[in-house]
Protein backbone atom coordinates (compact mmCIF):
# COMPACT_ATOMS: atom_id res chain seq x y z
CA UNK A 1 0.00 0.00 0.00
CA UNK A 2 1.07 3.36 -0.51
CA UNK A 3 0.27 4.87 3.47
CA UNK A 4 -0.85 7.98 1.98
CA UNK A 5 -4.34 5.95 1.67
CA UNK A 6 -4.39 5.45 5.00
CA UNK A 7 -2.89 9.04 6.68
CA UNK A 8 -6.08 9.21 8.50
CA UNK A 9 -5.92 6.43 10.55
CA UNK A 10 -2.54 7.36 11.45
CA UNK A 11 -3.88 10.58 12.68
CA UNK A 12 -6.09 9.23 14.84
CA UNK A 13 -6.25 7.58 18.02
CA UNK A 14 -5.00 4.24 16.24
CA UNK A 15 -1.81 6.01 15.15
CA UNK A 16 0.79 4.53 13.08
CA UNK A 17 0.95 0.90 14.89
CA UNK A 18 -2.90 0.68 14.45
CA UNK A 19 -3.03 1.10 11.17
CA UNK A 20 0.13 -1.24 10.45
CA UNK A 21 -2.71 -4.26 12.18
CA UNK A 22 -5.18 -2.88 9.99
CA UNK A 23 -2.64 -3.18 7.09
CA UNK A 24 -1.00 -5.59 8.04
CA UNK A 25 -4.34 -8.28 8.60
CA UNK A 26 -5.65 -7.14 5.75
CA UNK A 27 -2.77 -8.83 3.60
CA UNK A 28 -0.40 -6.04 3.22
CA UNK A 29 3.13 -6.76 2.95
CA UNK A 30 4.67 -3.66 1.32
CA UNK A 31 4.32 -0.86 1.52
CA UNK A 32 5.65 3.24 0.34
CA UNK A 33 6.21 6.03 2.55
CA UNK A 34 4.72 9.80 1.06
CA UNK A 35 7.22 11.20 3.03
CA UNK A 36 6.34 11.48 6.81
CA UNK A 37 8.71 9.38 9.04
CA UNK A 38 5.97 10.17 11.94
CA UNK A 39 8.42 12.11 14.51
CA UNK A 40 10.64 8.56 13.99
CA UNK A 41 14.47 8.05 12.51
CA UNK A 42 14.31 5.91 9.43
CA UNK A 43 15.82 2.98 11.70
CA UNK A 44 12.89 2.89 14.04
CA UNK A 45 10.33 3.27 11.27
CA UNK A 46 11.63 0.55 9.74
CA UNK A 47 11.43 -1.61 13.21
CA UNK A 48 8.37 -0.65 13.59
CA UNK A 49 7.06 -1.68 9.91
CA UNK A 50 8.98 -4.91 10.41
CA UNK A 51 6.91 -5.91 13.44
CA UNK A 52 4.01 -6.22 11.53
CA UNK A 53 6.16 -8.26 8.94
CA UNK A 54 5.37 -4.97 6.50
CA UNK A 55 8.88 -4.47 4.41
CA UNK A 56 9.11 -0.59 3.55
CA UNK A 57 9.59 -0.61 -0.21
CA UNK A 58 9.64 3.06 -1.46
CA UNK A 59 9.71 6.74 -0.48
CA UNK A 60 8.62 9.85 -1.95
CA UNK A 61 11.53 12.04 -0.92
CA UNK A 62 10.38 15.93 -1.53
CA UNK A 63 9.43 17.99 -2.39
CA UNK A 64 5.30 18.03 -2.44
CA UNK A 65 5.36 21.48 -3.36
CA UNK A 66 6.81 23.98 -5.55
CA UNK A 67 7.56 26.30 -2.42
CA UNK A 68 9.48 23.73 -0.33
CA UNK A 69 13.16 23.40 -0.70
CA UNK A 70 13.97 20.63 -3.71
CA UNK A 71 16.55 18.09 -1.87
CA UNK A 72 17.40 16.56 -5.11
CA UNK A 73 19.54 20.00 -6.28
CA UNK A 74 22.22 19.48 -4.52
CA UNK A 75 24.97 16.74 -3.21
CA UNK A 76 24.05 17.43 0.14
CA UNK A 77 20.48 16.99 -0.35
CA UNK A 78 21.27 13.63 -2.89
CA UNK A 79 23.35 12.31 0.06
CA UNK A 80 21.03 12.72 3.11
CA UNK A 81 18.41 11.07 0.69
CA UNK A 82 20.40 7.96 -0.05
CA UNK A 83 20.97 7.52 3.71
CA UNK A 84 17.57 7.43 4.58
CA UNK A 85 16.67 5.30 1.75
CA UNK A 86 19.36 3.03 3.42
CA UNK A 87 18.91 2.82 6.51
CA UNK A 88 14.82 1.92 5.35
CA UNK A 89 16.03 -0.63 3.66
CA UNK A 90 15.40 0.30 -0.23
CA UNK A 91 18.08 1.20 -3.29
CA UNK A 92 15.87 2.53 -5.17
CA UNK A 93 15.30 6.66 -4.60
CA UNK A 94 12.57 8.70 -6.49
CA UNK A 95 9.75 11.68 -6.14
CA UNK A 96 6.28 11.73 -6.24
CA UNK A 97 6.39 15.72 -7.73
CA UNK A 98 7.64 17.91 -10.14
CA UNK A 99 7.32 20.46 -7.39
CA UNK A 100 10.77 22.73 -7.63
CA UNK A 101 11.70 21.39 -10.67
CA UNK A 102 8.83 22.91 -12.67
CA UNK A 103 6.67 25.37 -11.79
CA UNK A 104 2.51 24.61 -11.97
CA UNK A 105 1.52 26.48 -15.04
CA UNK A 106 4.55 26.45 -16.86
CA UNK A 107 4.05 22.66 -18.72
CA UNK A 108 5.99 22.89 -21.76
CA UNK A 109 8.41 20.65 -24.19
CA UNK A 110 11.15 22.74 -23.29
CA UNK A 111 10.74 22.35 -19.35
CA UNK A 112 10.09 18.51 -19.58
CA UNK A 113 13.43 18.70 -21.50
CA UNK A 114 15.19 20.53 -18.69
CA UNK A 115 13.61 18.24 -16.16
CA UNK A 116 14.43 15.05 -18.19
CA UNK A 117 18.11 15.95 -18.00
CA UNK A 118 18.25 16.78 -14.17
CA UNK A 119 16.49 13.31 -13.50
CA UNK A 120 19.43 11.31 -15.60
CA UNK A 121 21.94 13.46 -13.30
CA UNK A 122 20.17 12.48 -10.21
CA UNK A 123 19.65 8.77 -11.62
CA UNK A 124 23.95 8.78 -12.45
CA UNK A 125 24.31 9.98 -9.29
CA UNK A 126 22.32 7.59 -7.34
CA UNK A 127 24.09 4.76 -9.12
CA UNK A 128 27.75 6.27 -8.15
CA UNK A 129 26.63 6.30 -4.55
CA UNK A 130 25.50 2.64 -4.48
CA UNK A 131 21.67 3.20 -5.25
CA UNK A 132 20.13 1.54 -7.80
CA UNK A 133 18.90 4.88 -9.74
CA UNK A 134 16.51 7.44 -9.70
CA UNK A 135 12.45 7.23 -9.92
CA UNK A 136 9.38 9.61 -11.20
CA UNK A 137 5.68 9.26 -10.06
CA UNK A 138 3.69 10.98 -11.97
CA UNK A 139 -0.16 12.85 -11.49
CA UNK A 140 -2.64 13.02 -14.64
CA UNK A 141 -1.13 16.92 -15.39
CA UNK A 142 2.11 15.20 -16.95
CA UNK A 143 -0.08 13.69 -19.74
CA UNK A 144 -0.95 17.23 -20.95
CA UNK A 145 -0.75 17.05 -24.83
CA UNK A 146 2.45 19.34 -26.15
CA UNK A 147 0.60 20.78 -28.98
CA UNK A 148 1.67 18.17 -31.68
CA UNK A 149 -1.13 15.55 -29.96
CA UNK A 150 1.83 14.05 -27.85
CA UNK A 151 1.94 13.40 -24.16
CA UNK A 152 4.80 15.12 -22.28
CA UNK A 153 5.15 12.70 -20.21
CA UNK A 154 6.68 10.43 -23.15
CA UNK A 155 9.26 13.39 -23.54
CA UNK A 156 10.75 11.55 -19.69
CA UNK A 157 10.90 8.38 -21.33
CA UNK A 158 12.30 9.11 -24.76
CA UNK A 159 15.24 11.26 -23.31
CA UNK A 160 15.96 9.21 -20.05
CA UNK A 161 18.46 6.83 -19.59
CA UNK A 162 17.21 3.40 -18.74
CA UNK A 163 20.62 2.54 -16.96
CA UNK A 164 19.80 5.22 -14.05
CA UNK A 165 16.07 6.47 -14.40
CA UNK A 166 12.78 4.17 -14.09
CA UNK A 167 9.48 5.49 -13.13
CA UNK A 168 6.51 4.43 -10.68
CA UNK A 169 3.53 4.82 -13.18
CA UNK A 170 0.14 5.63 -11.51
CA UNK A 171 -2.22 3.68 -13.36
CA UNK A 172 -4.79 5.61 -11.81
CA UNK A 173 -3.41 8.97 -12.88
CA UNK A 174 -2.92 7.80 -16.82
CA UNK A 175 -6.50 6.94 -17.03
CA UNK A 176 -7.32 9.88 -15.83
CA UNK A 177 -5.82 11.72 -18.17
CA UNK A 178 -7.61 10.25 -21.17
CA UNK A 179 -4.18 7.55 -22.09
CA UNK A 180 -3.75 4.24 -22.02
CA UNK A 181 -2.12 3.07 -19.24
CA UNK A 182 -2.01 -1.24 -20.61
CA UNK A 183 0.18 0.55 -23.50
CA UNK A 184 2.13 2.10 -21.64
CA UNK A 185 2.63 -1.05 -19.54
CA UNK A 186 3.02 -2.89 -22.49
CA UNK A 187 5.78 -0.65 -23.82
CA UNK A 188 7.55 0.53 -20.67
CA UNK A 189 7.25 -2.47 -17.91
CA UNK A 190 11.07 -2.62 -18.00
CA UNK A 191 11.23 0.98 -16.91
CA UNK A 192 8.54 0.12 -14.07
CA UNK A 193 9.34 -1.19 -11.39
CA UNK A 194 6.47 0.31 -9.23
CA UNK A 195 2.81 0.54 -9.93
CA UNK A 196 0.67 2.91 -7.95
CA UNK A 197 -3.21 0.93 -8.19
CA UNK A 198 -5.93 3.65 -7.56
CA UNK A 199 -9.34 3.06 -9.14
CA UNK A 200 -11.55 6.03 -10.59
CA UNK A 201 -15.14 6.82 -11.12
CA UNK A 202 -16.25 9.01 -13.87
CA UNK A 203 -18.69 10.85 -12.15
CA UNK A 204 -20.49 14.57 -13.63
CA UNK A 205 -21.04 15.33 -9.72
CA UNK A 206 -17.16 14.11 -8.78
CA UNK A 207 -15.39 15.86 -6.56
CA UNK A 208 -12.31 16.07 -8.84
CA UNK A 209 -11.25 17.50 -12.58
CA UNK A 210 -9.01 15.90 -15.12
CA UNK A 211 -6.01 18.03 -15.27
CA UNK A 212 -5.92 21.26 -18.46
CA UNK A 213 -4.12 20.36 -21.46
CA UNK A 214 -5.06 16.20 -21.29
CA UNK A 215 -7.83 14.55 -23.38
CA UNK A 216 -9.88 14.67 -20.36
CA UNK A 217 -9.38 17.96 -19.51
CA UNK A 218 -12.02 19.50 -17.44
CA UNK A 219 -14.07 15.78 -16.79
CA UNK A 220 -14.82 14.76 -13.41
CA UNK A 221 -14.64 11.87 -11.37
CA UNK A 222 -13.78 10.89 -8.33
CA UNK A 223 -11.49 8.23 -6.95
CA UNK A 224 -12.84 4.71 -5.66
CA UNK A 225 -11.58 1.27 -4.33
CA UNK A 226 -9.71 -0.76 -6.60
CA UNK A 227 -12.45 -3.05 -8.55
CA UNK A 228 -15.46 -0.56 -8.23
CA UNK A 229 -14.43 1.68 -10.49
CA UNK A 230 -14.58 1.96 -14.04
CA UNK A 231 -10.75 0.99 -14.37
CA UNK A 232 -10.68 -3.17 -16.14
CA UNK A 233 -7.58 -4.18 -13.56
CA UNK A 234 -7.41 -7.72 -15.27
CA UNK A 235 -7.04 -6.20 -18.64
CA UNK A 236 -5.31 -2.84 -17.76
CA UNK A 237 -1.98 -5.56 -15.70
CA UNK A 238 -2.12 -8.48 -18.68
CA UNK A 239 0.98 -7.45 -20.74
CA UNK A 240 2.68 -8.09 -17.57
CA UNK A 241 5.39 -10.78 -17.73
CA UNK A 242 7.13 -11.03 -14.96
CA UNK A 243 4.94 -9.83 -11.76
CA UNK A 244 7.68 -10.45 -9.15
CA UNK A 245 9.57 -7.56 -10.90
CA UNK A 246 7.14 -5.19 -10.21
CA UNK A 247 5.78 -3.27 -6.88
CA UNK A 248 1.68 -2.93 -6.57
CA UNK A 249 1.11 0.11 -4.14
CA UNK A 250 -2.77 0.29 -3.27
CA UNK A 251 -3.91 4.02 -3.43
CA UNK A 252 -6.77 5.99 -3.00
CA UNK A 253 -6.53 9.80 -2.60
CA UNK A 254 -9.71 10.54 -0.62
CA UNK A 255 -10.08 7.32 1.55
CA UNK A 256 -9.96 8.89 4.78
CA UNK A 257 -12.87 11.39 3.83
CA UNK A 258 -15.52 9.81 5.01
CA UNK A 259 -18.00 12.13 2.88
CA UNK A 260 -16.60 10.66 -0.36
CA UNK A 261 -15.39 7.24 1.26
CA UNK A 262 -18.06 6.14 4.10
CA UNK A 263 -16.33 2.68 4.43
CA UNK A 264 -13.17 4.71 5.25
CA UNK A 265 -9.71 3.76 4.41
CA UNK A 266 -9.73 0.22 5.98
CA UNK A 267 -12.18 -0.87 4.04
CA UNK A 268 -10.26 0.33 0.72
CA UNK A 269 -6.74 -1.21 1.76
CA UNK A 270 -8.89 -4.74 2.44
CA UNK A 271 -11.24 -4.69 -0.68
CA UNK A 272 -8.48 -3.51 -2.91
CA UNK A 273 -5.87 -6.61 -1.19
CA UNK A 274 -9.20 -9.22 -1.93
CA UNK A 275 -9.58 -7.46 -6.01
CA UNK A 276 -6.13 -8.17 -6.42
CA UNK A 277 -5.27 -11.07 -5.31
CA UNK A 278 -8.17 -12.59 -7.23
CA UNK A 279 -7.09 -11.44 -10.17
CA UNK A 280 -4.66 -14.34 -11.76
CA UNK A 281 -7.42 -16.33 -10.97
CA UNK A 282 -9.39 -14.50 -13.41
CA UNK A 283 -6.90 -14.66 -16.15
CA UNK A 284 -6.54 -18.46 -15.96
Amino acid sequence: MQIFTMRSLVSSTLGLEGTLEIAADAGVKQAELAGSFYDRSPAELRQIFRSFDIKIASNHFGPRGGSEVLPWATPEGRSAIYRDAEALGFPLVGTGSLGGIIARDNHTRDEYLRAADLFNQWGRDAKQNGMAGFFFHNHDREFALDGQGKPLFDLFLENTDPEYVFFELDLGWVAVSGQDPKKYIDTYQSRIPYFHVKDVKWDPAGNRTAAAGTVNAGRNFRFTDVGKGDVDWADVLSPIRNWGRHRFFLEHDDAGDLALNPAGSANTIWRGCSHLHELPRRRR
